[in-house]
């Protein structure tokens, strides 16, 4: 009865056995679903606040918090791949976030290292014979060379792990994942004027070691001195009749056309900084009827042109090479324009329509019909939402681009529109005219705010400044004229009070 009794009774353990028992049951879990091992230190109650806004989403204001790491291979591949077109896409394309670059190296050597501390061998070997091409070694440190070399021959990477765990690599970006703030520090800054002292200060450390730096820095110093002169090209001894031009300086490039042959001419102001006296003239051949228009991309990756064949022919700048040929029109294509965000372009014809393009598929998006005779002029609203065209029958046009419905009719002009320019706000269309007027109209009351008189000649060419205050007009005699439209707005203001002011006036002596 003893020795049964005995056996009933349950055995006690003592705190610290439990305590054992707890900790070992979660570290298991934790190293199941790879958490990192963390040391205990001391420290006081001020750097534990400083530390916990650091590791906190409160405490980064570019962060998206995650509820969990997800550790499942499959589920990393798959970020990873998004993240590699997500990345091409936006360097190769749109020509930014070129800085994240650098992080594609490191963030693949700890995906790796998760997924073989999962204990998912087979899956870590497809995710470096998926991936390890994509890797470009040129933008890797020696230590992240190191390791994806011995991924590669499947060598011991102990010694170099522990010294890679523990590095961080300082990226300076605006968004990013919260996961990756475990390997990476982000830095923000809103304050301009620091960035451009550090910029400074650095440019000015490596002159001494850099000759090539110091004529930057003495050139950038010429600069501020004086007034920024005027850029211009000359273009000379060309066999044929220029028809059509562009110069971008942001681009590189100066783009023109000679009957059915489209030149680009590169621009170097830095030639005898960097040496580059390499590039040549390039021509393409692809019209067969004289060009009438060439625009660029914002990204300055796309160009496109427009001709008498009636086609549209979408160039890449970074290859240098045809993308796409279109075919749509029914006539001769007069005018071309490009959307600001890069994804658009659209077209005028002596068909009377206009089109829509995909930029990137050729593909036709929209038709707008509803002009009587050629389209001469186009231009896009700056959100991209709304497209304006001027005809030869007068007429301006406001079209919505998702329903290609037309919104505004515009009718005062008394010969063909040349030219049309919405301001940066998208407040004011400016267009020009046979007539030789520039009327500026309020979008919002289809009603005309300002209109101002060129005696000379006809303008054709209309250009707002970065803010909206200033409208350059070219004319077709080579005249360039420059008004203020803050002026000009804020005296028609006035006279618009005293025209209600007198008509008040004229009311009640007539009600009397």
């Amino acid at each position: 009865m003893d020795d049964v009794k005995r056996e009933g009774i349950k055995i006690k353990r003592s705190k610290g056995e439990v305590r054992n028992v707890v900790t070992n049951a979660v570290t298991g879990y934790l190293q199941k679903r790879n958490y990192t091992t963390l040391q205990s230190f001391e420290s006081t109650r001020k750097q534990q606040i400083t530390l916990s806004l650091l590791e906190s989403g409160v405490g980064r204001s570019n962060s998206i918090l995650y509820s969990c790491y997800n550790s499942d291979p499959l589920v990393i591949d798959q970020n990873f791949s998004k993240f590699l077109l997500w990345l091409k896409d936006q360097t190769i394309y749109k020509n930014q976030c070129h800085d994240v670059e650098q992080i594609v190296g490191p963030l693949f050597c700890h995906l790796y290292m998760d997924i073989v501390g999962g204990g998912h061998s087979e899956k870590a070997a497809s995710f470096l014979k998926c991936h390890l091409p994509a890797i470009d070694k040129g933008k890797c440190d020696s230590t992240v060379k190191d390791l994806i070399n011995i991924f590669s021959c499947e060598g011991d990477i102990s010694k170099l792990k522990e010294k890679f765990r523990s590095k961080k690599i300082k990226v300076a970006t605006f968004f990013f994942l919260q996961i990756l703030q475990s390997w990476f520090d982000f830095q923000t800054c809103n304050d301009k004027e620091s960035i451009l002292k550090q910029i400074e200060k650095r440019m000015n450390n490596d002159a001494s070691k850099n000759p090539k730096t110091q004529e930057l820095l003495n050139a950038l110093k010429n600069l501020k001195k004086g007034p920024v002169p005027i850029y211009n090209i000359k273009i000379s001894n060309t066999k044929q009749n220029v028809c059509s031009g562009l110069l971008k300086r942001q681009c590189g490039l100066v783009a023109f056309a000679e009957n059915n042959i489209l030149r680009l001419v590169p621009i170097h102001s830095l030639d005898s900084l960097f040496s580059q006296s390499h590039y040549k003239l390039l021509k393409f051949t692809n019209h067969s009827g004289q060009i009438y228009g060439v625009a660029i991309s914002p990204n300055n990756n796309m160009l496109v042109s427009v001709s008498v064949d009636h086609s549209i022919c979408i160039y890449d700048l970074v290859e240098m090479k045809l993308l796409k040929k279109c075919i749509g029109h029914l006539g001769p294509v007069y005018c071309v324009k490009i959307s600001s965000n890069g994804e658009y372009v659209i077209t005028g014809s002596m068909d009377t329509t206009a089109r829509l393009w995909d930029i990137r598929t050729g593909k036709t998006l929209r038709v707008f019909s509803g002009h009587t005779q050629a389209i001469t002029c186009l231009e896009f609203h700056p959100n991209c939402l709304y497209v304006a065209t001027g005809s030869a029958d007068r007429n301006i046009r406001l079209w919505n681009i998702s329903k290609a419905n037309p919104m505004r009719l515009l009718h005062a002009a008394k010969g063909t529109i040349h030219a049309l320019a919405f301001n940066p706000s998208g407040r004011y269309l400016a267009s020009a005219s046979e007539d030789k007027k520039i009327r500026i109209w309020d979008v919002l009351t289809s009603k005309i705010a300002v209109e101002l008189r060129c005696k000379d000649a006809p303008v054709i060419r209309l250009v707002w400044n970065w803010d909206g205050t200033e409208l350059c007009a070219g004319t077709i005699d080579g005249v360039i004229r420059i008004w203020d439209f803050a002026n000009i707005q804020n005296h028609s203001d006035v006279r618009a009070v005293l025209n209600a002011t007198d008509l008040l006036r004229n009311l009640l002596q007539n009600a009397k």
